[in-house]
């Protein structure tokens, strides 16, 4: 009886033993392919880890083509990118759920296009004049943080990135029927650190599937 308890025993401190060590190197990086939504619009990504610390992920998106309103003003965003990441599990190997998620980010992007139009207000008719027209840099180095690797089901995960894309050159302007003082007071708004942060700001969330995945986490 005495040797059936013992072996109990040591069989239940080696099962936690081994779950305790695979909670520890358990990395979120997997092969996957996934959708995003975000600021960028809507895209696919795919990660390949390079190994439990380090990941790379590729991805392209493109926002809607659409004119939207604001504030009794109409804006159309035309935006569309392909950008490279390289990704880092700074806490790899601890315990925590926040260490086993969370990642920090850096690679850069280039946008086919990154224009916003805004009309003129209050106009009814098809081919709507336009007020402004705002191009900003195309190649943008890019530098973020986020949480990847959160489980959804066995197979399906749940990533969320925020970042910044650096501008690497100065913003275009051209202007239609506008008064200097105007020009210069949209200038002014557009150089605000409020406007910049807006217009380079990446917040992302996507679900992948996971490709050769034996274990399930959440």
């Amino acid at each position: 009886m005495k040797k059936i308890i013992i072996l109990f025993f040591i069989t239940g401190l080696f099962s936690l033993t081994a779950k305790a060590q695979i909670w520890k190197e358990y990395s979120s990086f997997y092969r996957s392919v996934g959708v995003q939504l975000g600021t960028r619009g809507i895209g696919i990504e795919g990660s390949y880890p390079l190994n439990e610390q380090f990941n790379l992920r590729l991805g392209g998106s493109i926002f809607p083509s659409m004119k939207m309103k604001y504030r009794q003003q109409k804006f159309k965003l035309n935006r569309s990118d392909i950008s490279l990441f390289g990704d880092w599990q700074p806490l790899y190997g601890r315990d925590s759920w926040i260490a086993r998620k969370w990642i920090v980010s850096a690679g850069a992007g280039y946008f086919f296009e990154n224009k916003l139009t805004r009309y003129k207000p209050e106009t009814q008719v098809s081919n709507e004049p336009k007020d402004y027209e705002l191009e900003w840099s195309k190649f943008r180095p890019y530098v973020g943080t986020g949480l990847n690797g959160i489980a959804i089901s066995r197979q399906l995960n749940l990533s969320v990135n925020l970042g910044y894309y650096i501008p690497t050159s100065s913003y275009k302007l051209k202007t239609y029927d506008m008064g200097s003082a105007e020009v210069a007071d949209l200038e002014n708004k557009i150089e605000s650190l409020k406007y910049s942060i807006a217009q380079s700001l990446n917040v992302q969330v996507g679900i992948s599937y996971i490709f050769f995945k034996n274990s399930y986490h959440k």
